[in-house]
C-alpha cells in the first residue's frame, strides 16, 4: 500500500463529498413558485325580512264567551279575550316594521252573515314592554306599523286578542284570515 491510501477509498470519499455538497446546495435553496392563480370573491347579501307565527289558526269557542269565566258583558255584547294567543317572530337584516291586518273587511259566517273584522282587537308585547290595543282592519296605505325595529335583528312578540260578539251577530261559526306582514322601515 502506498502513502496516498487506497485509490478506491479516495474515489468513494470524493464521491460522497460531492454528493453531500450537491444535496446541501439543493436543500438550502428556496422553492420558487412557478405559477399562481387567483379568483375574486363577490358576495351579494340580499335584504332579508321574515315573519313567523306559532299557530295556524286562532279559535274562539263558546267557552271563551262565558261571562262566568273570563268574558266580559258590555252594552254592545260580550267581549272574549285570548291572552298569549299567538307568538310572533319577526326579523330582518335592515330596520323593519310589522303590520297586522285582516285579509277582508269581515269574517264570513253562516247563511251569508258576516262579522266585521274591526270587532277584533289585539295588542303585542315583548319581554320588557306592552303595546296598546289595536283594531284589526284591512291593510291600507295609511296604516301605521304595530311594531317597528330601528335596528336589524330578530324579535319575539306575543299577541293578545279580543273579540266582541255583539247582540246583533248571528250565532254560528265565522272564518277569516289575519295577515302578518314585515316590511323595511321607511326612512
Amino acid at each position: 500500500m502506498n502513502k496516498k491510501g487506497c485509490p478506491m477509498k479516495r474515489c468513494k470519499l470524493m464521491g460522497f463529498c460531492l454528493l453531500l455538497v450537491l444535496l446541501l446546495g439543493v436543500c438550502s435553496a428556496e422553492a420558487e413558485v412557478l405559477d399562481r392563480a387567483e379568483i375574486q370573491v363577490i358576495v351579494t347579501i340580499p335584504q332579508v325580512l321574515w315573519v313567523r307565527v306559532n299557530a295556524t289558526q286562532l279559535e274562539f269557542t263558546e267557552e271563551d264567551f262565558d261571562t262566568t269565566k273570563n268574558a266580559v258583558m258590555l252594552d254592545e255584547g260580550i267581549l272574549a279575550t285570548k291572552t298569549e294567543a299567538v307568538q310572533i317572530e319577526v326579523a330582518g337584516n335592515v330596520p323593519h316594521a310589522l303590520y297586522i291586518s285582516a285579509a277582508d273587511e269581515a269574517f264570513q259566517g253562516p247563511n251569508g252573515s258576516s262579522l266585521p273584522s274591526s270587532q277584533m282587537t289585539f295588542r303585542l308585547y315583548g319581554p320588557t314592554w306592552q303595546g296598546s290595543w289595536h283594531t284589526l282592519r284591512t291593510r291600507g296605505a295609511t296604516q301605521d306599523p304595530v311594531f317597528a325595529s330601528n335596528t336589524p335583528g330578530k324579535n319575539i312578540l306575543t299577541m293578545d286578542v279580543q273579540l266582541l260578539a255583539t247582540w246583533l251577530d248571528t250565532p254560528g261559526t265565522y272564518e277569516g284570515t289575519i295577515v302578518y306582514t314585515v316590511a323595511p322601515l321607511a326612512g
